[in-house]
């Protein structure tokens, strides 16, 4: 079985909630899968990568850390609680080897329930650029026909393939250097400008929003505290989820 691809990205202030991700994921997942780690590095300090290095020493498993040319994201603008490192993720095709032909990436703020195999075995890219869940956001800063969802970039598996034969993450700069007024949530809106109806849409289970989807009766297998309010700085829904990984960390 060849590994599953994860690749994240962090910075120093991340650093300990990657943490409390990895350790989910990797407690949660079936003793046959096995997770190979790309962490895309946000001037993270070397005493915070040696401590996710020992962490998934603890589970047979070592980070690869990659570095992006900063040139690229000279109009990315980050604001609120999201930085410009953020859009780090449109360079994953790039930053990857390309024999590596897909990948699984997963934002710091989540908590991993279950095994991702199912996920990462999904049929229905070989069709697509992407699959990711809907995020229903109350206003976009990108205007979309109402024919397309809009969908969260805090999960995504992506066809690294598809994205280097179509140019993708070129076509994304492009649009960022020239509309970066109109982007207000982010990588996302970019992503989604120009990826609208090149992705399949993945159960809410894989990124349950907790802001936007407390409401529905489900369990998620991927939790993502996707707004400004998190487990570490205020009370959002399944806050207890994150508190029990977070709590076991030695950090």
């Amino acid at each position: 079985m060849d590994d599953v691809s994860i690749i994240t990205l962090c910075n120093d202030n991340y650093a300990v909630h990657l943490a409390t991700m990895l350790l989910s994921l990797f407690e949660n997942k079936a003793p046959e899968t096995r997770y190979q780690i790309y962490i895309i590095d946000g001037d993270l300090s070397e005493d915070n990568k040696l401590k996710l290095r020992n962490l998934l020493q603890g589970f047979n498993s070592s980070p690869i850390f990659l570095n992006v040319d900063q040139k690229l994201f000279k109009y990315c603008k980050g604001w609120g609680h999201v930085s410009r490192e953020a859009f780090y993720r449109i360079a994953i095709p790039d930053l990857l080897d390309r024999k590596i032909k897909k990948a699984l990436y997963l934002d710091s703020d989540l908590i991993i329930k279950d095994d991702l195999l199912e996920l990462w075995n999904n049929k229905q890219l070989g069709h697509y650029f992407l699959g990711a869940v809907e995020d229903p956001v109350d206003i976009a800063g990108i205007r979309l026909s109402k024919r397309y969802k809009y969908f969260n970039s805090g999960v995504m598996l992506m066809n690294l393939e598809k994205w280097r034969k179509n140019n993708i993450s070129k076509r994304i700069f492009q649009f960022i250097r020239k509309h970066s007024s109109k982007i207000m949530w982010w990588d996302q809106d970019a992503l989604n400008a120009i990826l609208y109806n090149k992705w399949f849409e993945l159960d809410y289970t894989w990124n349950y929003q907790v802001y936007r989807m407390g409401h529905l009766k489900i369990q998620p297998k991927i939790i993502h505290f996707n707004t400004d309010v998190k487990p570490w700085n205020g009370e959002p829904y399944l806050k207890e989820e994150y508190d029990y990984y977070r709590q076991r960390l030695n950090w």
